[in-house]
């Protein structure tokens, strides 16, 4: 590949990728262009979120860093945090494209800070910190795509499924039309909302984001110079608002249980999980909130293959690097109720599906190496021809992967967790080959056998027979925080290994 290709990445929140054919054979949830995607791109089985948080792992993106590292260690003005408003930096993302020439363009979700009018006319924060100055604040600095390099839409904060901004609100106005949302089920966990949109996809928001894409990258096309576009959608992250015509697509489809609904008798599992169970006992009571997660997945799933007709009548679709994949996982009711996620680290909520397209590729191609999301800003910087040293940061560029050529690749992939909402709690996932290893500070550990429990329903970190993995793998994580300046090591070491082994040689 000579030229510098157009990128385009789509970003889903929340999504789980047992809801794709690629990743699941008998996968209910509905997805003809995902699936088509995946017939000519790079499926990569194993790629971690850096954090199963939307902030984080977002920060990540446009950063290239590990949370502990970029400092949004969980979602923006929540307890535990330490930066508020993704900080501008000629590291970030969107700044080392436009160094590259590249057109950079942004629309959707961002939830990498809420900008100074949000955060003034917030009712909390004003009524316990409305004389306190966030640094922010001094220096007249909020973060929205535009304030950073991109060219496009800012949607400043969490968006709770975009339906609240006036941009949305206009572009319903100037068509004379008006969403309206019915036969809502309240409540079902902590205040989480679903419901059908009966006035039409027309009247989404999904649909207002691909008409925004569409815009800009016809400006970028008239530019004449190769282009980035980040198309980021808030679903399927609730409000699980999905309009009438994909949730009737499941009316007559019966969802068997997930295959960990329940854990079975006298698996030992952390108590800090039973923070995240809900308030669903039977899977009678849980299967229509599933299908309303699917119908808003499938509707994603429209939309990405109006983009991608789009691109090709507008013969750009053949010369795009495409990139789909998610912030994090969604746990959905696995493991006796639990909901969201953070606190518990199960593939479903750490996993992230991961496909990419070069361009001109026809060919499908499918890789097991471990990766981490830190390793996108790389790849992206790789294709557009940032060199080595300013685009390799936390993560690599997994172009070798991509283009079949030697590579020396990390064996492990680490996946951390601060805590979320008031909850501070401290927590490192690793995984190797088929285990995977769980620090959980100031709880019990946990152990799994992916190969004998791939649904992770028996927790092996007491199991006598499991004890010199164990201790193997608390040796890995260790080496890593120690590579990757992770100041957890000190909690940990003191916690999980003896003092002679706390640093055998190695310098932090």
């Amino acid at each position: 590949m000579t030229k510098q290709p157009n990128i385009l990445f789509i970003l889903t929140d929340q999504q789980r990728k047992d809801t794709l054919e690629a990743y699941a054979s008998d996968a209910l949830c509905q997805t003809p262009n995902l699936d088509e995607l995946a017939k000519h791109a790079t499926v990569f089985d194993n790629c971690y979120t850096t954090c199963p948080i939307c902030t984080p792992a977002r920060a990540t993106l446009q950063t290239g860093l590990y949370p502990m590292h970029h400092g949004m260690l969980t979602n923006s003005y929540n307890v535990g945090n330490m930066v508020q408003e993704l900080p501008d930096s000629p590291k970030l993302l969107s700044r080392q494209l436009n160094a590259a020439g590249y057109q950079t363009g942004y629309t959707g979700k961002w939830h990498l800070g809420s900008g100074i009018y949000n955060v003034q006319h917030d009712e909390y924060l004003q009524h316990y910190m409305g004389d306190v100055q966030f640094a922010e604040y001094d220096k007249g600095f909020d973060s929205v795509p535009t304030h950073i390099g991109y060219t496009g839409d800012d949607f400043p904060g969490h968006g709770f499924g975009g339906f609240g901004f006036p941009e949305y609100r206009q572009w319903l106005k100037d068509q004379g039309k008006e969403v309206i949302i019915e036969h809502r089920i309240n409540g079902f966990y902590e205040g989480h909302q679903a419901g059908q949109i009966t006035s039409g996809v027309e009247t989404s928001v999904d649909q207002y984001l691909i008409d925004r894409a569409e815009h800009y990258l016809g400006e970028f096309k008239q530019g004449g110079k190769p282009w980035y576009f980040q198309l980021n959608f808030w679903g399927p992250h609730e409000p699980y608002f999905v309009p009438s015509e994909f949730l009737h697509k499941y009316d007559d489809v019966k969802l068997p249980p997930w295959p960990n609904w329940k854990d079975p008798a006298g698996s030992e599992k952390p108590k800090i999980h039973d923070l995240k169970r809900g308030n669903v006992s039977t899977w009678e009571e849980l299967e229509p909130i599933v299908k309303h997660y699917y119908a808003e997945i499938t509707h994603i799933d429209y939309q990405i293959g109006r983009l991608i007709d789009w691109l090709k009548q507008n013969d750009l679709y053949d010369d795009t690097l495409i990139i789909f994949s998610a912030d994090h996982g969604e746990s959905l009711g696995i493991h006796g109720g639990l909901f969201d996620k953070a606190i518990f680290m199960y593939e479903e909520t750490v996993t992230v599906p991961l496909m990419v397209k070069l361009p001109q590729q026809t060919a499908p191609g499918r890789e097991a190496a471990l990766l981490s999301n830190a390793d996108m800003y790389s790849t992206i910087l790789d294709y557009a021809g940032v060199g080595k040293a300013d685009r390799e940061r936390d993560g690599q560029s997994f172009r070798p992967l991509l283009e079949h050529t030697p590579v020396d690749w990390p064996q492990n992939v680490v996946t951390e967790c601060s805590g979320i909402g008031s909850v501070l709690f401290s927590q490192r996932m690793l995984r190797q080959g088929q285990y995977k290893y769980i620090f959980n500070c100031g709880d019990i550990d946990e152990l799994y056998d992916l190969e004998s429990d791939p649904h992770e329903e028996v927790n092996q970190v007491a199991n006598v027979g499991y004890q010199n993995l164990l201790h193997t793998l608390r040796i890995a994580m260790r080496d890593w925080m120690i590579d990757h300046h992770d100041n957890l090591i000190y909690e940990f070491n003191h916690l999980r290994l003896p003092l002679n082994e706390r640093y055998s040689g190695r310098e932090f």
